[in-house]
């Protein structure tokens, strides 16, 4: 019978009670996404059995790269050194980055993302499963490799891939070919984890593994990090560099777990994200749920006069407290059940939009952490849905003869000041998602080619292509769908390190040692600041040729370059003559003038400062990266000739290209992630906020039901009462706009400062987000507003 009364009474009121199931759903959803998401950003790495004791080794010292902190160590052939010297050091992997971005299979180049050179011991402290080979000695010999599953279907399908020979061609990197036998197959590395090979090889060349290289160190258990880091200036001293004991030289030892949320050093395996994004959806995560059940009370203590009657009639009837409270029960259980099936829509096309877009699924593995996400939080929703209103009713419910009296529960202060801190939290999150976008607007618009997103880069295709670029060049060009091309020693988004010497007329030798004798260098075709459209202060573009002879070397330098020349106005550096030091032995750069000078742009992110640099032109080496713009409107065209020529000229190696504009989102991949996930969080927030709203106005509208209808019978109009319906409410979104400026103001000030680059905050920021909230509640109350305004005086005193 009750369960009859429950149905006959949710469906007597459908658009009520489906706000309640829309505002469940979506609390829950937006809960179960957060939840989900943050689990998966907290547990990079910890896959590793032995993830608790490896930790990644850096190093930075002031004599090498001006002190800068790399992820990875110049020049570690002294880790076994340190192996031996230690003895917290169980062991130690380098995992060396295979170069030149492909492999060679039967005469077919193969593109390779990542892949590494690295010591027999990486399975001792890395271990993402192997489905072929034992990994305690699947690396001992020289020349062997383990490829991922992936890789191993990408290249040879059903095919068995092992005792296959790949081989990593000669070129720019590598002076000769160098064959590798598959001897294994090992599962693809996780999502969460902050590297993911396609392929790793035991090197056939020990030499190797002294480039550059990402350091990890397994320590013994239950040994301390701190002996080693305040060692390290004894070790490197005593067996590397006595002059060290001069140096601030230290060692870094981080563990492999905070490096997804904890680390943004130079040259990452992989963009990282940032603790803040955890903070910041912690918090949401914690408020949505409070402003969810609050506003369901709400809601509920809102609707409990339609109640009224029949909980007055079953106490008349002799009906016990039990069998009131279970009709709440069976009333909020059919609420949340119908609410979790609607969440289950959300998320489910929730999920498929953050695959897509970032990789990541949510669902897999993470059965136990749904099933408690949703049981608590329905649990919570029952509870704050019946508890509160059966105790108002109890109260007036004590004595039948209170009915008439006070037919309907009420509440004084609290609704009042739940509403004040649930609109100055929304008014907060609409100020942080309008900053967030406008400066991951603004970041995307600062990068170099991506106004028109009519660009596409060839990433570091390999010497034979790069070789031919000229050609290539010429043979894109005949077509009218193409606009230019160019090339460039890194891709866009990239990080431009590599630092040369120099010489320049009028300027003497630094003797400080602040590293001011060197300048970034960053070689390119002559058509690159043409391509991307770079702003001239003063002189003129490259010549059109990519070879220079001795003394008619061309120069182009950034303002931070003038600076560091020690100049102020572009036009007197124009003409002096300036030199490049080559540190690669057989590689000379013609000495010749400054011809031009461009306003700063933005290769990497806008968190890192822009470093001093200078342009000038090759013609084949170091040109890693082809860029290609086509004309507006001509994509379908441009690509299709694009092809064409790539697989007439390199018929050998795939066709792989991505836009500039995406390899921008992904450097700003955190922000983006962030602003979308605070975007919706915010909506779901309001959309709450304002549900809890309509309860409390329909609260306040039936109090006034008598005063309303005087008013009316005395001559006011529909609009004078609407309005002072309005105005009971918008003194309390003032207030709460008035409490949720300062925080909101510290919060995104300090968050901006991640950025070295900035947009700022502007005045008009907070007055819209305020508008914006009180729009939503000015909607929410004007129905039942104009209801209440509209009705005829005499039904309402009659109602009285």
């Amino acid at each position: 019978m009750t369960l009859l009364f429950v149905t006959r009474n949710l469906i007597k009121r459908p658009f009520l009670n489906i706000i309640k199931i829309i505002g469940l759903g979506m609390a829950l959803c937006a809960t179960l996404v957060i939840v989900l998401f943050l689990k998966n950003e907290l547990s990079f790495d910890n896959f590793h059995p032995k993830s608790d004791r490896i930790y990644r080794f850096t190093v930075t010292d002031p004599a090498q790269f001006e002190g800068k902190h790399f992820a990875r160590v110049f020049n570690p052939q002294y880790v076994p050194q340190m192996a031996e010297y230690f003895p917290e050091i169980e062991n130690y992997v380098r995992l060396v980055p295979v170069l030149g971005g492909v492999v060679k299979l039967n005469e077919r180049f193969i593109s390779v993302d990542q892949a590494f050179q690295t010591d027999s011991t990486f399975f001792d402290i890395f271990n993402p499963g192997l489905l072929v080979g034992n990994p305690a000695h699947i690396l001992d010999n020289p020349g062997s490799m383990v490829v991922s599953e992936t890789f191993a279907k990408k290249v040879f399908g059903d095919l068995d891939p092992l005792g296959q020979v790949v081989t990593l061609p000669d070129g720019q990197y590598y002076n000769t070919s160098v064959d590798f036998v598959i001897n294994g197959i090992m599962r693809d590395f996780p999502p969460n984890s902050h590297f993911h090979p396609e392929f790793i090889v035991s090197t056939q060349d020990k030499g190797e593994l002294d480039r550059f290289a990402w350091t990890y160190f397994l320590l013994t258990e239950n040994s301390s990090k701190n002996n080693i880091l305040s060692g390290f200036k004894n070790f490197y001293s005593e067996h590397i560099n006595q002059e060290a004991k001069e140096r601030d030289i230290q060692a870094h030892l981080q563990n492999v777990s905070d490096i997804h949320l904890h680390s943004n050093k130079l040259r990452e395996i992989e963009i990282n994200s940032d603790i803040s994004i955890v903070y910041t959806l912690s918090i949401a995560v914690i408020i949505l749920l409070l402003i969810a059940l609050i506003n369901y009370a709400n809601l509920n203590i809102g609707m409990a006069a339609y109640n009224q009657r029949y909980i007055y009639i079953s106490k008349v009837l002799g009906s016990s407290n039990w069998m009131n409270l279970k009709y709440f029960l069976i009333e909020g259980i059919i609420i949340t059940i119908t609410s979790i099936s609607f969440c289950g829509l959300l998320a489910m096309s929730a999920n498929f939009v953050i695959q897509k877009h970032f990789s990541i699924n949510l669902f897999v593995g993470n059965l136990m952490t749904i099933i408690g996400v949703v049981g608590i939080f329905n649990l919570l929703s029952i509870l704050s849905g019946c508890l509160q209103p059966l105790r108002q009713m109890i109260i007036n419910l004590t004595s039948p003869l209170d009915f008439r009296k006070n037919p309907i529960p009420g509440r004084k202060g609290i609704s009042k000041s739940l509403i004040v801190l649930q609109y100055a939290i929304s008014i907060s999150l609409i100020v942080a998602v309008i900053v967030i976008h406008r400066q991951t607007s603004y970041a995307l618009g600062r990068s170099m080619g991506v106004e028109d997103n009519n660009m596409v880069v060839f990433n570091n295709v390999h010497t034979d292509v790069q070789n031919k670029f000229e050609v290539f060049k010429a043979g894109l060009l005949r077509f009218n769908s193409i606009q230019s091309i160019s090339a460039m020693l890194e891709p866009p988004g990239g990080e431009a390190n590599d630092r040369f010497e120099f010489t320049m007329e009028g300027n003497s030798k630094d003797e400080t040692g602040n590293g001011n004798n060197t300048i970034v260098v960053f070689p390119c075709d002559y058509s690159l600041p043409q391509v991307f459209n770079l702003n001239f202060l003063s002189g003129n573009d490259f010549s059109e040729k990519n070879i220079d002879s001795e003394g008619a070397g061309e120069y182009i330098i950034n303002e931070s370059a003038l600076k560091l020349l020690n100049h102020i106005n572009p036009q007197d550096i124009i003409g002096k003559e300036f030199g490049l030091i080559s540190n690669i032995e057989g590689v000379q750069i013609p000495k010749g003038t400054i011809i031009g000078v461009v306003k700063d742009f933005h290769l990497s992110s806008i968190k890192k400062e822009i470093e001093p640099m200078v342009l000038f032109k090759q013609e084949s080496l170091w040109l890693l990266n082809f860029v290609v713009s086509f004309k507006p409107g001509m994509q379908t065209e441009a690509m299709n000739d694009l092809e064409n020529v790539w697989t007439e000229m390199f018929s050998e190696h795939e066709f792989q290209y991505e836009y500039v504009s995406s390899m921008y989102k992904s450097v700003y991949k955190t922000e983006i992630l962030q602003a979308n996930l605070l975007s919706v969080f915010t909506f779901v927030a309001l959309f709450i906020c304002s549900t809890g709203l309509l309860g409390m106005a329909m609260l306040a509208i039936r109090r006034r039901t008598k005063e309303i209808g005087l008013r009316k019978i005395s001559g006011a109009t529909i609009g004078e009462i609407v309005t002072m319906l309005y105005w009971d409410f918008i003194k309390w979104i003032v207030l709460s706009f008035l409490i949720a400026i300062p925080f909101a103001y510290l919060a995104m000030d300090k968050w901006l400062e991640n950025f070295v680059y900035k947009t700022g905050l502007n005045w008009w920021i907070f007055p819209l987000a305020g508008a914006f909230a009180l729009i939503s509640a000015l909607i929410t109350v004007s129905i039942q507003a104009w209801k209440a305004a509209s009705r005829n005086p005499v039904e309402t005193l009659r109602y009285e």
